[in-house]
């Protein structure tokens, strides 16, 4: 009893039921007009410390008045404050809750168990009177406690009494830090009555009433009577709030907001139940000694129903928590029935950050991801404080490369803003966000590691391009995900390859890993360019969307290895002297330089040069990007972009992008070619559609899209019909050749 009296007299507003809190360190500031109103809290915005009368006996409907400046912080709080009035629930329930706790400790920390009545939450509509009662059994209110924490803006009865029990040492779960969560009320009511009786001895039932004004008032209750003690709040709806009438709404609100909360919360509803009753009218004429017959009939019955029957298994030890536990959680508190996450971790922070975690790695992307990658209204980490909901789309908790990685967060430190609505940038945020980066890489990592292999492949067909975006956007974590990745290689097939295993594959004195750009494995096989790593014995990585190409940009090295697009010109290996090659690459130049010259002339406008090379073994020609070229499969990227936003894909990339054309020598289609330029001349239109036709090929194989698709569909034909004729003179004069044969046989003969 002592530890309560104490606690009584130095703080009067400690035992209170309605914190009316929000969580908060950062006070508020809205705009008014042209002024900026700033209120700090810990200091009273209502009435002045002499004002408040500590007498607990009441004058029949007395009045109190609010300062000038309450006014104004009601219309901040009601009109700005929130950005959605369904939490207003989740507010008062938040409230009630806190009222339970101090109860259930004072009555312990008393030894005064015999007004430990079940503590509980029932909430109840009235659609004639137009009214939602909230109803707990926690500790109730004195009247001065009703004046200094219903009387007082941003008075917190929760910080006091917390304040008063010494800053955490004691085992009390309570939610509010600051007190204008109660005022949330006034969002979707304009009147709100507070029927309350405090557990303290010979305490009358009160009741304070307001409707937002500039005033409010307090009177004795003689409404039904409070059990022991506890506070029912009656909201009188507004004419646009009425749906809040409806069971189904609250119900939906609490299953969002407050599933967890510790203490049950039920909700009055109408029930129709089926049952079998005789049929009177078919058993008026029932022979005597037969069964009579029956018919269902509905019975609708009221009565309150439990809402919040999950359990927050995240509080609990990782050791007592079975697996069918973590499963049956992801499913239900994720909606995902017909999902079994491949992987999950249960952790906390503890020290100056407490923290309490569970995150999941689904087992096959969730369907709002799978129209956007980023889809804003994907949500994957639910935040918690004490039990109670707060929001499930704060864009920092987690780096947006894992948008696919689900869980809860559970923490009484988070920065919010007082609405509980806007997580603000932090030590603290900092610290939470690397945890979890942290946890899922090790998550990830677990599975990679499993013995049954199909899991990872199964994992990075679903989320690998998530940790593409990880290596280009997170540099903290990159050196992490980069041997995550997985990719197809000229060697592998049809299976996957890591950096490490292409690593391990490597020739002996190899420094380079190889890889080409393609819009395709079966592209990037056709390539030219991948032809000539491949024909040395090199292996070659395959990159085949458009993010592979921005994401190897970042990834310069890997184990001391540089990493080398082989569609860039100047291609080199390890094995070979890089002036011998140079040295051999200019013979080549000007033993071929009239084919060369001519390919140049040819296709002017559309390559930067002309480049012969014995890299090649089986295409005549292939297409190359300069060191700082993009490739096509980026160039057709950004041309996509580009028209997206309004401009015209003609021309965009200009010159800067035009490709090389390496052409080998020793192919017979080039040999024909130089053949032409020799007997022909340098004005023969066979040679230069012949010239034309060896450099759309090199595009199409290269990955290059055909600009004019109809001269292209000209050049074939314009080669078919000279091939045709070709064959027709051919045919006639081997004709001819027989006939005169068979002439010189007759007359042999003759």
């Amino acid at each position: 009893m002592k530890l309560y009296q104490a606690a009584a007299a130095l703080f009067a507003s400690a035992v209170v039921v309605s914190a009316f809190t929000a969580p908060s360190k950062v006070p508020i500031s809205r705009s008014m007009g042209t002024r900026t109103f700033v209120p700090k809290f810990g200091t009273s915005l209502a009435m002045s410390d002499s004002a408040v009368v500590d007498a607990e006996t009441v004058e029949e409907g007395e009045t109190f008045e609010f300062q000038a400046e309450v006014g104004r912080v009601m219309d901040i709080i009601i009109n700005s404050l929130y950005s959605n009035r369904d939490v207003f629930l989740r507010e008062l329930v938040s409230n009630a809750a806190d009222a339970c706790d101090k109860k259930r400790f004072l009555s312990l920390t008393d030894g005064d168990t015999a007004s430990l009545a079940k503590p509980e939450i029932k909430i109840k509509s009235d659609k004639e009177a137009m009214t939602v009662t909230i109803e707990d059994t926690g500790v109730g209110m004195t009247k001065s406690e009703l004046q200094n924490n219903l009387g007082r803006i941003a008075q917190s009865g929760t910080k006091k009494f917390m304040e008063a029990l010494g800053e955490g040492k004691a085992d009390v779960n309570l939610i509010g830090q600051f007190g204008v969560g109660f005022y949330s009320a006034y969002l979707v009511a304009d009147k709100v009555e507070v029927v309350t009786k405090s557990m303290q001895a010979d305490s009358p039932q009160l009741k304070w009433t307001s409707d937002a004004s500039s005033s409010y008032t307090i009177s004795e209750d003689n409404s039904e009577p409070i059990e022991g003690s506890g506070t029912r709040l009656i909201l009188h709806l507004k004419d646009d709030a009425l749906e809040y009438m409806e069971s189904a709404k609250l119900e939906e609100l609490l299953q969002h907001y407050s599933e967890f909360v510790e203490f049950p919360i039920s909700v009055w509803k109408e029930k129709t139940e089926y049952k079998q009753v005789p049929d009177e009218e078919a058993n008026k004429d029932l022979p005597e000694g037969e069964e009579p017959k029956m018919k269902t009939v509905p019975e609708t019955t009221e009565d309150y129903e439990l809402m919040n029957t999950n359990k927050p298994i995240w509080l609990r030890s990782p050791s007592e928590v079975t697996e069918e536990e973590y499963k049956d959680f992801y499913q239900s508190a994720f909606r995902a029935t017909y999902d079994e996450p491949m992987a999950h971790t249960h952790f906390s922070l503890e020290g100056q950050i407490e923290c309490k975690s569970i995150l999941y790695i689904p087992g096959m992307l969730p369907f709002e991801l799978s129209r956007d990658m980023f889809d804003e209204d994907a949500k994957n980490i639910r935040l918690y404080v004490k039990r109670v909901f707060i929001n499930d789309k704060f864009e920092d908790i987690v780096p947006r490369w894992l948008k696919f990685v689900r869980g809860v967060v559970d923490s009484q430190d988070l920065p919010l803003n007082v609405s509980r609505e806007i997580l603000q940038k932090s030590k603290v945020l900092s610290i939470i966000n690397k945890r979890l980066v942290r946890k899922s890489l090790d998550m990830i990592k677990e599975i990679e590691s499993d013995e049954d292999e199909s899991k990872y492949i199964m994992f990075w067909n679903n989320f690998g391009k998530y940790l593409k975006v990880g290596v280009i956007e997170d540099r903290r974590n990159k050196d992490d995900i980069v041997p995550l990745l997985r990719f197809f290689t000229s060697s592998s097939g049809e299976e996957y390859a890591s950096l490490d295993q292409y690593v391990e594959n490597m020739k002996d004195n190899q420094k380079q890993i190889f890889y080409v750009t393609a819009d395709g494995r079966e592209k990037a096989q056709m390539s030219p360019a991948a032809e000539k790593v491949r024909s040395r014995g090199y292996e070659v990585i395959y990159l085949t969307e458009p993010i592979d190409e921005i994401m190897i940009e970042n990834v310069q090295e890997y184990k001391e290895f540089k990493l080398v697009d082989v569609s860039k010109e100047g291609l080199s290996f390890d094995d070979e002297d890089k002036e011998e090659r140079k040295k051999k690459e200019e013979e080549l130049n000007v033993d071929h330089k009239a084919v060369k010259d001519y390919l140049e002339g040819a296709l002017a406008g559309k390559v930067q040069k002309v480049q012969m090379t014995d890299l090649l073994s089986d295409s005549p020609a292939a297409l190359v990007q300069s060191a700082y070229g993009m490739s096509p499969t980026m160039q057709r990227y950004m041309k996509a972009q580009n028209v997206a936003a309004g401009g015209s894909d003609a021309g965009m990339m200009g010159s800067f992008n035009q490709a090389v054309l390496e052409v080998n020598p020793s192919h017979p289609i080039v040999q024909d070619l130089e053949r032409m330029v020799r007997s022909q001349g340098e004005d023969s239109d066979e040679a230069k559609d012949f010239a034309v036709l060896l450099y759309d090929v090199a595009a199409l194989t290269s990955g290059y899209e055909i600009e004019d698709s109809g001269d292209f569909a000209k050049r074939i034909l314009s080669m078919m019909t000279l091939k045709s004729k070709s064959d027709i003179r051919d045919a006639e004069v081997e004709a001819q050749n027989v006939e005169q044969e068979h002439v010189e046989d007759n007359h042999e003969n003759v």
